[in-house]
């Protein structure tokens, strides 16, 4: 037709071809069209099985499920359906992911097909419907479902039976599941395989959901068929059933509630694994109990066992008697009969109660309790313990002496070759409680364990002890540099006074031998003035009077100054007696009343240390007679020798003033700044007291050092120049 728009027609894929599908071809998202008929729904993932002639696929259905055929019913079994969208890899096997879905209609399921057990345990009937035939080794519920395990050619796979089928055909069953356990099914239905993280296959899972797909071939029968001894469980019959039960007895040697039994019969052994819901699966078994077991026989270990099996108490006895032996008898006889091909007679003790003596080398937990190492004539045997007794036991001092008693176990070289040219290794021990592990020789006190710790010890003392020494250093160190640099301080102080002193003797000396000189000449010839002709003698001697005065005056302030300055050299007096004489010198011309009191010997104070208190009390008491106007100043002077400290108190009652409001040297003023730098410079400090209208009172307090002798400088000569004339 013409102007028709041509349609491509959809390229229906099969399902084989799409699950065959490389895995780069898959992580890209290649979009398919998969037609086939759905054998499998789950609602709950929101997915379903496709099967067609040649395979099974699990298709995705979330994005279409609500729009697809059924409503929110989704798709139902047995539905023939076209899917298109992506393949992604899945976690076993490829699934498409639905983005359109087409419904053709119900159409009858496939016939479940016949398959090979080696297809069916390898997951090549992935997503197929099968039939299959099997002995049913254990049966559990799960929810209103029933789970059975199934052995078919040596190896298990799970069957799920829906609660419909449960409810129609196996009813009986389900109020007794361990009916089932050991009848010959046929189980048909989709099967599913359980894969690990890595994508490798773990078991097939067949979902039977309908009536049809599940048939008792054969009833069980549990503790009808004849025994067989321990010894002969996994040896050669020619009228063995394969699959089916296996009944043994035995004396138990050691039980574990619920999960295993170790029967003994003379020298042979078996270990026995409970089902889950069989027979004595609640009982508590303990050591001799005779028991009768029905379980199958597993070949997986080197030596056979029983899984899955009904237990049931016959009898009880005493306890088999523990074989006295040795590891390297039971290797010995072991490899013996590997190496001859035959059997070890009259046992391997694989199995049996065993006792064994050895020194315990070390101890170590596991995540079920507990192994105990020890050294057996040269060999290692590992005794291990649950989690209770290990505990129990865990102080057992290393080189003890210990005798164990328990089941034994043997570790060959290759597990799955027990044929000539394999050798068994090791023997291990299973302890079944604290009693099995007796100790009989206590290990000397000085072992290698001690000898280790007191090393430890050691040398942790020994470096401690640097890391003291060092630390001393250090601190000796910073000691030592803190002492210099007081010492550095005070020698400062000790140079500048003396310098100072030795400046104010120069330069009293100077105003002694020329102001003062000159003032008195100019006394001189204002009394040869006196003389004079031709002026009248009562006005001459009127301005010469006053001349005089004024002469006599600077005079006496020039007097002053000199002995102030020079006074500041002891001179030889005692710190008291100098303090006492410039304070006097000071307070000369006021009529201010001040006394000295000195509490304590001062005999040994340095030079440096009384001058520069003397100094201190010089400004204290200058300033106090100039800006406060007191009537009384108090001075004292005390040495605490106990805390190495020379206090000295200047207090006034003068006017006062607010401390920290005074001038200072922005002003001008240097007075109460030098006082303290004359202080701190000694290692002291100065503390002013004062209000206004309640007095002032300036407290110096200075160290004294051991060292202030070697610091101490010859003081100055004194000067022995006349007395100025007044």
């Amino acid at each position: 037709m013409a102007g028709a728009v041509e349609i491509s027609p959809i390229v229906i894929s099969p399902i084989l071809e799409v699950a065959s599908l490389p895995r780069d071809v898959l992580t890209a998202e290649q979009i398919v069209t998969v037609r086939g008929i759905v054998i499998h729904a789950d609602r709950a993932k929101r997915e379903v099985i496709l099967e067609d002639r040649g395979g099974g696929i699990v298709v995705d259905l979330e994005a279409v499920w609500a729009d697809a055929a059924g409503g929110e019913e989704g798709i139902a079994v047995g539905e023939e359906i076209d899917v298109t969208g992506p393949v992604e890899p899945g976690d076993f096997s490829p699934l498409v992911k639905a983005v359109t879905i087409q419904s053709h209609g119900r159409q009858p399921l496939p016939l479940p097909r016949r398959c090979d057990s080696d297809q069916f345990f390898a997951g090549s009937d992935h997503c197929r419907l099968v039939e299959i035939e099997g002995v049913i080794e254990q049966v559990w519920h799960d929810g209103g479902k029933l789970l059975v395990e199934i052995e078919t050619a040596g190896r298990l796979f799970t069957a799920e039976l829906s609660a419909g089928v449960v409810e129609e055909v196996a009813a009986d069953f389900a109020r007794d599941p361990q009916t089932l356990v050991d009848t010959v099914v046929r189980v048909a239905g989709p099967v599913v395989t359980i894969g690990n993280t890595r994508g490798e296959i773990l078991r097939p899972w067949l979902m039977v959901e309908r009536a049809e797909w599940f048939a008792v071939l054969s009833a069980a029968r549990t503790f009808t068929r004849s025994s067989v001894a321990i010894d002969a469980i996994g040896r050669f019959r020619p009228l063995a059933e394969q699959g089916h039960r296996v009944q043994t007895f035995g004396t138990v040697i050691h039980a574990v509630a619920g999960r295993t039994l170790h029967l003994q019969n003379g020298h042979h052994g078996v270990t026995v694994r409970i089902g889950a819901e069989a027979e004595g699966a609640d009982e508590r078994f303990i050591p001799g109990d005779q028991v009768e077991v029905a379980g199958f026989i597993d070949r997986s270990g080197h030596v056979a066992s029983i899984r899955s099996a009904a237990v049931r108490r016959v009898g009880h006895g005493g306890a088999p008697e523990p074989y006295p032996t040795t590891p390297e008898a039971i290797l010995r006889l072991n490899a013996a009969a590997a190496e001859g091909d035959a059997r070890a007679e009259p046992g391997d003790y694989e199995g049996c109660l065993v006792r064994l003596g050895g020194h315990l080398i070390q101890s170590q937990p596991t995540a079920s309790g507990g192994i105990f190492v020890l050294g057996c004539d040269g060999l290692i045997v590992n005794a291990e313990a649950d989690a209770e007794s290990f505990a129990a036991l865990q102080a057992t001092e290393p080189g003890s002496f210990v005798v164990v008693t328990g089941v034994a176990g043997i570790d060959w070289g290759n597990p799955r070759r027990q044929a000539s040219g394999n050798t068994p290794r090791h023997v291990r021990v299973l302890l079944r409680d604290p009693g099995d592990l007796r100790v009989l020789d206590s290990p000397p006190w000085w072992n290698a364990s001690r000898l280790s710790a007191v090393l430890l010890a050691t040398a942790a003392i020994l470096t401690t002890a640097l890391g003291w020494v060092v630390s001393l250093r250090r601190q000796l160190a910073a000691q030592k540099r803190l002492l210099a640099s007081e010492m550095r301080s005070r020698r400062d102080a000790a140079v500048e006074f003396e310098a100072t002193l030795r400046e104010r003797t120069r330069l009293a000396a100077n105003l002694h031998d020329t102001l003062q000189q000159t003032i008195g000449g100019i006394g001189y010839q204002l009394d040869a003035c006196l003389t004079a002709d031709g002026v009248p003698v009562a006005e001459t001697k009127k301005h010469v009077d006053v001349a005089r005065r004024m002469v006599h005056y600077a005079a006496t302030e020039v007097e002053g100054a000199v002995w102030a300055m020079r006074s500041l050299s002891l001179g030889g007096k005692p710190l008291e007696e100098a303090l006492e004489d410039l304070v006097a010198r000071i307070s000369e011309g006021h009529d201010t009343r001040t006394t000295v009191a000195a509490r304590g010997a001062f005999g040994d104070l340095p030079e440096f240390v009384a001058g520069n208190l003397l100094l201190i009390a010089q400004e204290a008491v200058h300033n106090a007679l100039r800006h406060g106007k007191p009537a009384v100043i108090d001075l004292t002077l005390t040495a605490d020798d106990d805390a190495g400290l020379v206090r000295l108190r200047v207090a006034d009652n003068g006017r006062g003033f607010v401390v920290g409001k005074q001038s200072g040297a922005r002003e001008g003023h240097f007075g109460l700044q030098g006082m303290r730098e004359r202080a701190e410079r000694l290692g002291g400090r100065i503390e002013i007291t004062s209000h206004p209208g309640e007095g002032t009172i300036v407290e110096a307090t200075v160290e004294r050092r051991d060292y202030d002798g070697q610091l101490d400088t010859e003081p100055a000569p004194r000067e022995t120049g006349r007395s100025p004339e007044r």
